[in-house]
């Protein structure tokens, strides 16, 4: 199973982005799916590819079930 991960875009090149995880790490995507990204914009990313543009708010509402999800594998 794959996870998009929310992440917010911090530049954008003729076919690429940079883009801010939740976590601090940077990281670059490619803009060949959705090619309107903007700097600032929110987007999920899956496999390298930014594949949709989502509101802040929705960013931190699936980086918040990550966080729940992640808490409840530690669970014995």
């Amino acid at each position: 199973m794959c996870l998009a991960l929310p992440s917010r875009v911090t530049a954008v090149r003729e076919l690429e982005a940079d883009v801010a995880l939740a976590d601090g790490q940077t990281a670059t995507a490619s803009t060949q799916v959705v090619a309107e990204v903007g700097v600032g914009d929110y987007v999920l990313i899956d496999r390298g590819f930014i594949i949709q543009i989502i509101s802040a708010d929705e960013a931190q509402a699936i980086i918040a079930l990550y966080a729940e999800m992640s808490g409840l594998a530690e669970v014995p």
